[in-house]
């Protein structure tokens, strides 16, 4: 019985300020920001797993087709022993590595991973400026608090806003990069396909 409320007593929140404080514009503004990239991390997961769902499952399907095309090779013994069956699975591997490719291809051109990724970190440091602020607020002498959580909400919003800015910096640069990356990476293939 001691155990457990030990167990409870270790679970509990003790950080200060943890209250709900309202009408504070630092405040506001950070978990608005906070409930922004809560949505767009989201929304980039679920399209990340679509396309790795996709990939894995193209892979796994194409490493089956492959063996049963080659399993004189591997097995000592031709599982394909007609004809048309042999063709019927060749046009199957030939799709599953196409949809293989154009997977890995829109997946790199929208760069949901990295989207996903930067929202993550970017929800991250909000939460950890949210927490430093009420921390900054948390019982401040009464002469002054009025002056000090002007100051305070003014330094919040102008790292707030820095962190905004160099999150749009990066957006950008992963767009212009993701792009590159997969246009240079198809001009590279249909290269070394000439050759």
């Amino acid at each position: 019985m001691a155990q457990n409320t030990d167990e409870q007593n270790s679970n509990e929140d003790n950080r200060h300020n943890t209250k709900n404080i309202t009408g504070d514009k630092a405040l506001d503004e950070i978990e608005f920001y906070i409930d922004k990239y809560k949505e767009l991390e989201g929304k980039f997961n679920r399209k990340r797993k679509g396309y790795e769902f996709v990939a894995i499952f193209t892979l796994s399907f194409s490493i089956l087709l492959a063996s049963f095309i080659y399993s004189p090779f591997l097995y000592g013994k031709d599982i394909l022993t007609w004809g048309y069956l042999r063709l019927g699975t060749s046009i199957l591997l030939s799709i599953s590595l196409v949809t293989l490719f154009v997977n890995y291809f829109i997946s790199r051109l929208k760069g949901h991973t990295r989207a996903w990724s930067r929202n993550r970190l970017m929800r991250e440091q909000l939460e950890i400026l949210n927490r430093e602020y009420r921390l900054a607020i948390n019982e401040k002498e009464p002469v002054n608090e009025g002056e000090f959580i002007k100051i305070e909400q003014e330094n919040a919003l102008a790292r707030l806003f820095e962190l905004e800015s160099k999150n749009r910096i990066e957006t950008h640069k992963d767009i212009v990069g993701d792009y590159l990356a997969a246009h240079e990476g198809t001009f590279n293939w249909v290269k070394g396909l000439r050759k």
